[in-house]
């Protein structure tokens, strides 16, 4: 056979290697290039990516210092036209001319937060069940009633009470 150089390497010479592994170092070799190839291609990426943004914020850079030194040479030639012309510059003028009242904001208060009063169902102490949900008083439910006078569901949160009064919440 014709030997084949690729990269100045004999191709031969390579094949003959890979083929007298054994099956899984032959796998290993193949997940290695692969795994070699796929590194090669992400640093690639990200090298030409910073590239990019080196080169984006540079011109971006020169472009903002250029604009600032127009500017800087502009408002110098301006202000030396105005300095040996002696006429005033228009932005003054105008701004003597046109000068506004100040104008005056109302600001509307808010209306005064009232606190939300509760007021809870009057029930006998030997109340068994929920009349918004039906489910059955839990005895430490009928306990905190008959000790505190007052208790909610556990289920929906409706509030019952001992004796009739307001409570601020």
């Amino acid at each position: 056979m014709s030997d084949v150089y690729i990269f100045g390497v004999a191709w031969e010479e390579i094949v003959n290697w890979f083929v007298a592994q054994p099956l899984y170092g032959q796998i290993l070799v193949l997940i290695g290039v692969f795994a070699v190839l796929a590194l090669a291609v992400v640093i690639v990426y990200f090298v030409l990516k910073g590239v990019a943004y080196l080169v984006y914020y540079v011109l971006k850079g020169v472009f903002y210092l250029l604009k600032g030194i127009g500017l800087l040479f502009y408002k110098i030639c301006e202000g030396l036209y105005y300095v040996i012309s002696g006429k005033p510059k228009p932005e003054l003028v105008a701004v003597e001319k046109q000068q506004a009242p100040p104008q005056v904001i109302v600001v509307k208060e808010p209306d005064p937060i009232t606190p939300v009063q509760k007021t809870y169902k009057t029930v006998q102490s030997d109340v068994a069940f929920c009349s918004e949900c039906g489910s059955p008083f839990s005895d430490s439910m009928v306990q905190t009633l008959s000790n505190k006078g007052f208790v909610f569901c556990i289920r929906c949160g409706h509030g019952y009470q001992a004796n009739s009064a307001k409570i601020e919440s």
